[in-house]
């Protein structure tokens, strides 16, 4: 039988749940650090805070993304949560600027956070349930080009906030998110998924609910048997991924601060300097997985720290904003390298293709622990050898990551051909 072809377009309108989570989180990490610093003058608190969104997504995103899975309706089990979803955080984003005090940023703050956790996981969801296990690699690209464009679209606004205001742009992203939301609803029937379908034509045979729960070996399990390999490879793959995220979340959670009190720039043009980091980022995302199969994995994400290290260097060394933006595409190359291959090589670690799924949380728990306590330990960092240090700071963290992949052994270990096709097979299936 011939195989399925592949639905660009289909993908494309998928895609815009997630591109509502990257335009939102994109202008909030570039200007909510702002008017935090008005209320709190220590850096590491404004770090703390920043982080609010990864403390409350780990808790709540597994949450719904168990219960969309187990939802019946005739909007599908995705779509009934982002329905909610997005009108919601969209209405609490748009609060945000209106703040009068510190108690009542918090409370937007709070209920932002709550709203894009509650729908987040099922956007993410959304591609497997319509795309067919062969094509979902593709799909993947198509989704994370979509969050790649929302955050560019949110850095390019950032720039407006000097000619318009922070509470007018806010409002225009808030509008976005709605449209997507229509433009969604109106292009993607759930109902019509066939995983769905597939679902409800399972259930109507047995006559009862199926409640889908995947064979699984437990997290806290698969990292105590990380840590008691005799090779420890996974484990320091594990550590570099967790100190290089550290870095990178750091530097972008607290760069708007840096660009206006030691660049000079405006708040907004601060927050468009990181488009110097997405769009090169998004360009060169692709081209990073082909260098990595002609020169190996672990080589091209050395070779992608390495750059990191240099540009967030000489960002401390030259403190100019147009240096700088020259430097941050060097650093989106790098981080490319990086953050395209490092899944794989735990993918490739994984002892058997049954643990590839637990592996990718395992990963997950890394950098998401990394987003968490990384904003402020280097803003406890920056306070205690002042502002300038900022990028300076976050490269240390990036130079102990490229330390630990020099005593990474395992990768890229050679598999028969009918081992490929497995282990191949279970991450599409993911």
């Amino acid at each position: 039988m011939a195989e399925e072809k592949f639905n660009v377009k289909l993908t494309f309108l998928i895609g815009l749940a997630f591109f509502t989570t990257a335009i939102a989180w994109s202008l909030y990490n570039t200007q909510v650090n702002l008017r935090l610093r008005f209320y709190l003058p220590l850096l590491g608190l404004v770090g703390f805070w920043m982080a609010l969104d990864n403390i409350i997504g780990v808790i709540i995103q597994p949450i719904m993304g168990s219960v969309s899975d187990n939802t019946r309706s005739r909007y599908g089990r995705r779509m009934p949560y982002i329905i909610i979803g997005i009108p919601l955080a969209a209405v609490f984003f748009a609060l945000i600027p209106t703040e009068t005090s510190f108690g009542i940023l918090l409370l937007w703050m709070f209920c932002f956070v709550i709203s894009m956790a509650f729908y987040r996981s099922q956007a993410v969801a959304l591609m497997p349930d319509f795309i067919k296990p062969e094509h979902r690699s593709k799909g993947n690209a198509i989704i994370n080009l979509m969050g790649g464009v929302g955050s560019v679209v949110a850095f390019t606004l950032s720039f407006v906030t000097d000619i318009i205001g922070l509470q007018a742009v806010f409002i225009i992203v808030s509008v976005i998110m709605v449209l997507a939301l229509i433009v969604l609803l109106l292009t993607v029937k759930e109902s019509e998924a066939y995983s769905f379908q597939l679902i409800l034509k399972r259930e109507e045979e047995l006559g009862e609910k199926i409640k889908e729960e995947r064979e699984k070996v437990g997290l806290i399990e698969s990292i105590r048997d990380i840590f008691s390999e005799e090779d420890k490879s996974t484990l320091l793959m594990l550590l570099a991924i967790f100190f290089m995220f550290i870095g990178y979340q750091a530097a972008e959670a607290l760069f708007t601060i840096y660009g206006v009190e030691v660049l000079a720039l405006s708040s907004g043009f601060a927050g468009f300097m990181f488009n110097f980091v997405g769009i090169p980022f998004i360009i060169f995302a692709f081209p990073a997985g082909i260098i990595a199969t002609k020169i190996g994995r672990k080589l091209a994400i050395k070779i992608g720290l390495a750059l990191m290290i240099i540009s967030l260097l000489l960002c401390f060394l030259i403190q100019q904003w147009i240096p700088t933006a020259i430097f941050f595409i060097i650093f989106g190359i790098g981080y490319a390298l990086v953050n395209i291959n490092t899944i794989v090589v735990i993918w490739q670690m994984a002892p058997t293709e049954r643990k590839i799924g637990t592996y990718t949380g395992v990963y997950y728990f890394f950098s998401f622990l990394a987003a968490i306590i990384g904003p402020g330990i280097v803003g406890a960092m920056t306070d205690l050898f002042t502002i300038p240090t900022l990028l300076l700071n976050c490269s240390f963290f990036v130079i102990v990551s490229f330390i630990l992949m020099f005593f990474v052994k395992r990768g890229e270990v050679e598999l028969t051909e009918e081992e490929k096709r497995a282990k191949q097979k279970a991450i599409q299936e993911l």
